[in-house]
């Protein structure tokens, strides 16, 4: 009879594991001994995982616990993440409005990466923790990965974290395409983010990891494209929990930045809705405001959030501007330096446990391309009273200025399907 130390020494000796090798590891998980997951996570990273390996395991995870039937009109994206990266909490409700079923698992930020859980619990009173019954009952949500969903990946998250396991390809695939394929989803669309602060660095890394998550969500009969976007520089205009929900209201009220709506669109179009009409004539945020209720919040609140945001979103108190130290264009804002400094700050995490400001924030008032005179605002700073600010220079340094303006890029390098 199969045990795990005999798949162990297989996997060890470069040998292809069988899905029945996959659903014992899989459905153990919870019994195993923590060396052996260990052991588990680091020879499929030494030998690799083949694609059908990967489309085993994936399958694997999914099975191993809860997950909603597959229906027409489910649809779902995920991003890799980025610094300003805001697009879910606008996606959703728009999709929601165009007469899609939107059932959005998400997560917490880690490191310099902002998470569309952390930004929605900045909104007074919303819960992010719905049961599986309440995910059931709503036609759109966002909320965290229950206990239920996928716990396979959830154990064998925590112990690449720690193993340093993390970044093998076959093992993120597996680990984001099972929970996406718990939602039930006939399509998914896939934000792959490339550059400085993105997890994939190059192209050649973010089309490696587009390409594995395309064919594994295939495999599950979901209809799944991925898009390869640039973030070398943020995403809108704020950055920070409660500033990003402030400019995802502006983004649902039809003012949101170039940059920000070309992704909530394209997201959009890739799944088959039009969503522009919707946000034109106010029914994307009114589906907002009703999820808002939906997951917690109080109704006044709700209502308070639509129209003055401020009033109900923290924001801390201390206000510091950064001023241009030359004239000249912006070519450059960095948003590895951006998303480092928030997180020292307390506006990011580097460990899960860790809690957050929500009233931290960054608002850049001027974009790449822009000219701006030696002394002008160029980015407003809200801390709270007594934070050690002797790091503030590293915001200084993430703006670059040059006589020559730089050329508009579009955010989507590629599309893979």
């Amino acid at each position: 009879m199969v045990d795990i130390p005999d798949i162990l020494a297989r996997k060890r000796d470069g040998e292809e594991l069988t899905q029945s090798d996959f659903n014992l590891i899989c459905n153990e998980i919870n019994s195993a001994h923590p060396a052996q997951l260990g052991a588990f996570a680091m020879a499929c990273t030494i030998n690799g995982l083949s694609e059908n390996e990967t489309a085993l395991l994936t399958e694997a995870m999914l099975y191993s616990g809860a997950s909603f039937k597959q229906e027409k009109g489910r649809v779902d994206k995920h991003s890799t993440g980025g610094v300003g990266d805001k697009m879910s909490i606008v996606l959703a409700p728009a999709l929601a409005a165009a007469g899609a079923t939107v059932p959005m698992l998400a997560g917490r930020g880690l490191a310099h990466t902002g998470g569309t859980i952390d930004k929605l619990e900045s909104i007074p009173g919303f819960n992010t923790g719905l049961t599986l019954e309440e995910m059931e009952a709503s036609h759109c949500f966002i909320s965290r990965q229950t206990d239920e969903i996928a716990p396979a990946d959830s154990a064998l998250y925590a112990t690449r974290d720690i193993t340093g396991t993390v970044p093998q390809i076959g093992l993120i695939t597996s680990s984001i395409i099972s929970k996406k394929a718990a939602e039930g989803l006939e399509k998914l669309v896939l934000d792959v983010k490339c550059g400085r602060a993105a997890f994939m660095k190059t192209e050649k890394d973010a089309r490696e990891l587009a390409e594995s998550m395309v064919k594994a969500g295939k495999s599950l009969s979901i209809d799944v494209c991925a898009q390869i976007t640039r973030m070398d520089h943020p995403i809108g205009r704020y950055v920070g929990n409660a500033h990003e929900i402030f400019e995802c209201i502006q983004c649902l009220q039809g003012h949101g930045p170039d940059d920000t709506m070309e992704l909530v669109y394209m997201q959009a179009d890739a799944l088959g809705y039009d969503i522009r009409p919707h946000i034109k004539d106010g029914t994307a945020l009114g589906e907002f405001r009703d999820m808002c209720v939906r997951q917690g919040v109080d109704e006044m609140v709700a209502n308070m959030l639509i129209a003055d945001p401020w009033s109900v979103l923290p924001k801390a108190e201390q206000e510091i501007k950064i001023h241009s130290k030359e004239s000249g264009y912006i070519t450059d804002i960095d948003a590895l330096l951006i998303g480092e400094y928030m997180c020292r700050l307390g506006a990011g995490r580097t460990g899960q446990e860790e809690k957050l400001d929500h009233g931290i924030g960054l608002e850049i008032t001027f974009p790449v391309g822009s000219y701006v005179e030696e002394g002008e605002c160029i980015a407003v700073l809200n801390i709270p009273s007594g934070v050690d600010t002797s790091q503030l220079p590293m915001m200084y340094e993430a703006f670059k200025f040059g006589s020559v303006q730089p050329k508009h890029e579009p955010r989507l390098i590629d599309t893979v399907k």
